[in-house]
């Protein structure tokens, strides 16, 4: 491998982070080195942030634990935090105090309640982000509670391969927050949508925002398919705005109690960009011409936004406690499976996937085709629910499905050589020189222009 001053980049792609770590990473010049070589110096780097975070925390967890004392005082450390100790946190750091309240308190998290996520934080197996995750999602419940939620996560992100991202990670541990508590998380249901409310805004750019918070989950979702059918509808009557623009006025005519309707044909002058230069449009209409087009569904189809559940077959008929999943909007519990298939009964469409310990078995949607058909679509998306890219969290449901042998080279048609791709990472696939390879249904490996590989592994279902 290259060689920089001395530096073996074979060792210090798996290098501990420490001291003796960042005097080496301080001394390479990553100009001077290939981009094989600096992908390492960057992980490496993310390593030893990580075990300066964790020094950082621990430090602060120790002047919370300090007694007063002066400059010649011996050292001493209290068994508990001190009341005001956000006082000196706050004033040593230059935070606001409800901003120092919050450190402290992740602090805490870190030193006193995580001491896994604290050792992984260290060692660098774990980034700060994932591990403010993992503390803002298992505050919630009792100690001996979070470190089964604790042990579960690691080693999820340890089997990854590559580590979950931070929004796989979040995704995962609410699903085994609601397993693990889910008479709690019933209890914290109820209450937050005792305070639903709606919050209303101005930019600074001269905008407008609307809030809706602590909403009931079954009824967002139905009011999320609605809005989206409503847009596609006005859409596919030939409107100029961008489909985000549409689904944006839509939502702003019923709060003032107006039918959503298409504008009229000279309105591109209120989007302020023609729609042949509208990037959104762009993306919406690029066609990929090493992989045959973008695949266009025919029919009502195309007009129909559905609410994607993936649920266990005996929480489906109400015999079990597994959590589920909503496309798009996170984990839910098993009442909110109960409240959607009640919602659905009263007029939306929604898709189910159900499963069995953990494996999809059975998928219910219209069975109208197009290329491929509704069925691979939906089993791919089943089985890869976000973008298949590394790190990229885009749902599936708003990804190309990508041949990943291309179909004019003979790649067939079918689950075994599909995965869902984002508009940006199917063009960097045809474009940037990606390459992909699928090992078995589902397990793809990624190499980078640069010729660094990644597996990329189906994220379970709920229930495994």
């Amino acid at each position: 491998m290259f060689d920089h001053g001395g530096v073996d980049f074979s060792v210090l792609a798996s290098a501990a982070p420490g001291a003796e770590l960042g005097a080496v990473l301080a001394g390479i010049d990553t100009a001077a080195v290939n981009g094989h070589a600096r992908v390492i110096v960057l992980q490496a780097w993310e390593r030893q942030a990580s075990w300066v975070a964790a020094r950082f925390y621990e430090s602060m967890a120790h002047v919370a634990r300090s007694p007063a004392c002066t400059p010649d005082s011996p050292p001493e450390l209290n068994r508990c935090f001190g009341e005001f100790a956000s006082a000196e946190v706050g004033a040593a750091l230059g935070l606001s105090p409800r901003c120092a309240d919050r450190e402290l308190s992740f602090a805490f998290e870190l030193t006193e309640r995580l001491p896994a996520t604290r050792a992984a934080l260290t060692t660098g197996r774990i980034s700060l982000a994932k591990t403010r995750a993992i503390s803002e999602e298992t505050c919630c419940l009792a100690p001996e509670l979070a470190a089964q939620a604790e042990d579960f996560i690691l080693a999820a992100d340890a089997a990854a391969g590559i580590g979950l991202t931070r929004a796989q990670l979040v995704r995962r541990l609410r699903r085994k927050v609601l397993e693990l508590d889910p008479d709690g998380a019933e209890e914290r249901r109820r209450e937050a949508q005792q305070g639903r409310r709606i919050r209303f805004g101005a930019g600074v750019d001269g905008t407008g925002s609307i809030y809706g918070l602590d909403l009931p989950l079954a009824g967002t979702a139905a009011a999320q398919v609605f809005i989206k059918t409503t847009a596609k509808r006005i859409k596919t009557a030939g409107d100029v705005r961008t489909l985000a623009q549409i689904e944006a006025d839509v939502l702003l005519d019923l709060l003032r109690g107006r039918q959503p309707t298409p504008p009229h044909a000279d309105a591109a002058a209120d989007v302020g960009e023609s729609p042949a230069h509208s990037r959104a449009d762009a993306e919406n209409s690029w066609d990929d011409p090493g992989d045959g087009g973008q695949y266009v569904e025919t029919g009502d189809e195309a007009l129909v936004a559905k609410v994607e559940l993936v649920a266990d077959l005996e929480t489906w008929l109400g015999l079990g406690d597994k959590a589920g999943e909503l496309a798009g909007l996170g984990a839910v519990s098993p009442q909110v499976i109960g409240e959607i298939k009640n919602a659905a009964a009263g007029g939306f469409e929604y898709c189910r996937t159900v499963t069995i310990d953990g494996k999809v078995v059975f998928h219910q949607a219209s069975s109208r085709r197009y290329r491929p058909t509704a069925t691979q679509r939906r089993l791919v998306q089943a089985r890869h629910r976000v973008c298949t890219h590394p790190g990229c969290s885009r749902p599936a449901v708003s990804c190309d499905l990508d041949h990943v042998v291309e179909h004019r080279l003979g790649g067939p048609s079918c689950a075994c050589n599909l995965a869902p791709l984002c508009r940006r990472h199917h063009r960097a696939k045809h474009e940037a020189g990606w390459f992909w390879t699928q090992n078995s249904p589902g397990e793809l490996t990624a190499q980078s222009p640069l010729g660094h590989t990644y597996t990329i592994q189906p994220e379970p279902p709920p229930g495994e």
